[in-house]
């Protein structure tokens, strides 16, 4: 089995200026994880933020550049953009709309990171890890 890491990131809203994403956005984005996980799309997922930007990290064995993930990402970027509206936050969707309002570059859309790898000598030796274990069982 091919396991792709990918980590997306965006900027689609925060609390005071760029300091971070609201609870409420970071819970939008953290139950949008979760049921893709219990979908099938993903393996596990990790959601954090550093400053304004939230990332999503995901294992996956739909490969690099998958449409499926991408859209996955962008369209809980658009629920969190969502929330940031309604709650009147600063920034509310910049790197997803050209014309959001952040007195910096906008519009540049999301930043992504992918790594696929095959199992290689773990597969042909027999070593397994078990059941994955996601960060959603330990929350």
């Amino acid at each position: 089995m091919r396991l792709t890491l990918s980590v997306i990131k965006a900027d689609v809203g925060s609390v005071g200026g760029h300091t971070k994403p609201s609870a409420r956005m970071m819970a939008t984005v953290r139950d949008a994880v979760a049921k893709a996980i219990d979908d099938g799309l993903l393996i596990d997922g990790f959601v954090c933020h550093t400053g304004d930007d939230i990332a999503i990290i995901m294992t996956h064995t739909q490969g690099e550049g998958s449409p499926e993930v991408h859209q996955f990402a962008w369209k809980t970027f658009l629920a969190a953009t969502s929330v940031a509206k309604t709650a009147g936050l600063y920034g509310a969707g910049q790197d997803l709309l050209v014309d959001a309002p952040s007195g910096n570059l906008r519009g540049a859309g999301p930043a992504v990171a992918e790594l696929m790898s095959g199992c290689g000598s773990l597969c042909r030796s027999g070593v397994s890890f078990g059941k994955p274990v996601s960060v959603w069982e330990h929350r």
